[in-house]
């Protein structure tokens, strides 16, 4: 099981915003980072960016005829 949580370092320690998911006695692996509040929107815009750039979405939508593109009345 994964789980994502914000955490405070409190005299040393770790203390989660939030209840972990796993029962006592459970041996988990951390990785810790910074959480910057100011920038935390644009790394999340350039990682959504690259996320998309790496796995593009194409052939959805339907394309259009040359008469569709240059309508006219």
């Amino acid at each position: 099981m994964t789980a994502e949580v914000l955490a405070t370092v409190e005299n040393g320690l770790l203390k989660p915003d939030a209840a972990l998911p796993f029962p006592d006695q459970t041996r988990v692996k951390l990785t810790i980072e910074t959480v910057s509040p100011e920038s935390s929107s644009l790394e999340a815009w350039n990682r959504l960016q690259q996320i998309i750039h790496q796995n593009p979405i194409a052939g959805i939508a339907e394309k259009f005829s040359r008469k569709e593109l240059h309508e006219r009345d």
